[in-house]
């Protein structure tokens, strides 16, 4: 009595209906990392009077019986690993003759069951995968694979809407590694999703989106935010015409951030020997963060710092007069073209090169900065996926493979809830 009710018990809670547990038993495993690892394995007899092809069909009876048993991977009992052990058949189908498939085996061919698959996918929403091979005691290639193969399965119909009522886009290149190989990214900037990854940059892999798209898609897109990369503006300019090319504002107090911080290099570089160098050194953030955001002894300092040397006050000054005209809500555009005109000319006359550019940079493409208070688009969207993709690559150390971060890319930027991430461990 006591054997049928602990079948029935493991049936129930292990949710193997049609097996019983024939033995348990405790193994050596040695391992090189572990010469005294021991594991624990489930034997279980199959009493289902049927057995199922991979592809779905049942039959019932098999050609014939493998002659060793399958182990496969379960979550743990006690102290040990514990695994699943049986005896597969092999049936006649599909043209020839295939191993019979278990209900409670993982999905995509991994030698584990269900439960454990789910497991690992879950901890993977939560960890990084070096984290949870250590937690599983598996390989890390293992661990991205059940990763890769869980964010295929969740994103499954679900897939980012590629080519469907795209009308507002944003463009921009994201790093694959830290350094210079890049993923050309294209947001949806109505839905906040990432819709197409593709490698490198420039207007070659930008193409290879409008292609994909089509020439019917591309004319119905009316707005697209990026930067002022050469390649990136031939594309859009060549293969949407009828879209407002907005210049993301990100990129511009980006561009003012770095010439004021070359200009302090220039200066305080190296190891300064005065005070005011010396502080302008180890307060670099000072100068980089909005005026708004500094404290009153903060901006006392930097005043002070500032009165010291004329040509980074003018820097400074120039930076926080454009920051300023950027983040004003403009009602009247023909103004905003004005201030920003009489900023152009303030930054060319300045003699400060950094700004010479930028002035001229921005008074070849003023339309650009002025449509982006004509539409009402999340103008910060783009950055914001760009900072998730480089948190993503910080919290795994980089990638090997690349289409896994691809995968993980769409999963933490396009999915709008993840199934395995509300597993409850």
């Amino acid at each position: 009595m006591l054997g049928e009710e602990r079948n029935r018990a493991l049936t129930t809670v292990w949710a193997l209906h049609g097996f019983e547990v024939g033995y348990v038993q405790l193994r050596d495993a040695p391992t090189k990392r572990n010469p005294r690892r021991r594991i624990k394995v489930v034997g279980l007899v199959d009493y289902r009077g049927y057995h199922v092809c991979p592809c779905g069909r049942k039959h019932d009876s098999g050609v014939f019986q493998e002659q060793d048993p399958k182990l496969f991977r379960d979550c743990s009992l006690g102290d040990f690993e514990t695994y699943v052990e049986i005896t597969p058949w092999r049936v006649a189908c599909c043209g020839g003759t295939r191993v019979e498939m278990f209900p409670w085996e993982a999905p995509g061919g991994h030698r584990m069951t269900r439960r454990f698959f789910e497991r690992v996918a879950a901890l993977c929403t939560r960890m990084p995968v070096d984290k949870v091979a250590d937690i599983a005691n598996l390989s890390w290639d293992t661990v991205a694979r059940v990763d890769k193969t869980a964010i295929e399965l969740a994103l499954g119909d679900d897939r980012p809407p590629f080519g469907e009522a795209l009308r507002c886009i944003g463009v921009d290149e994201v790093s694959k590694n830290g350094g210079r190989s890049y993923f050309t990214i294209v947001s949806n900037l109505m839905t906040g999703r990432v819709v197409w990854i593709g490698d490198g940059s420039g207007e070659a892999a930008l193409n290879k989106f409008f292609d994909a798209l089509g020439p019917k898609a591309c004319k119905a897109i009316r707005v697209v935010v990026s930067d002022l990369a050469p390649g990136y503006v031939r594309a859009i300019t060549k293969r949407t015409p009828k879209a407002v090319h907005i210049l993301d504002r990100f990129h511009i107090v980006k561009w003012l951030n770095e010439a004021v911080d070359s200009i302090r290099r220039q200066l305080f570089g190296g190891a300064p020997s005065d005070d005011v160098g010396r502080a302008l050194k180890g307060k670099k953030f000072l100068l980089l963060k909005a005026r708004e955001g500094l404290s009153s002894e903060q901006k006392a300092l930097v005043d002070s710092l500032m009165r010291v040397n004329r040509k980074l006050y003018r820097a400074y000054l120039l930076k926080e007069r454009l920051r300023g005209i950027l983040h004003y809500p403009w009602c009247y555009l023909n103004v905003l073209r004005s201030r920003l005109s009489e900023w152009c000319s303030a930054a060319i006359r300045s003699r400060l090169p950094a700004f010479k550019k930028i002035g001229h940079r921005l008074r070849e493409h003023t339309e650009r900065v002025v449509a982006a208070f004509k539409e009402t688009v999340k103008m910060g969207l783009v950055e914001a996926i760009n900072g998730k993709i480089a948190q993503l690559r910080r919290e795994a150390r980089g990638y090997r493979d690349m289409e896994y971060f691809k995968s993980k890319i769409y999963q933490r930027c396009s999915l709008p809830s993840n199934p395995w991430s509300e597993i409850t461990l």
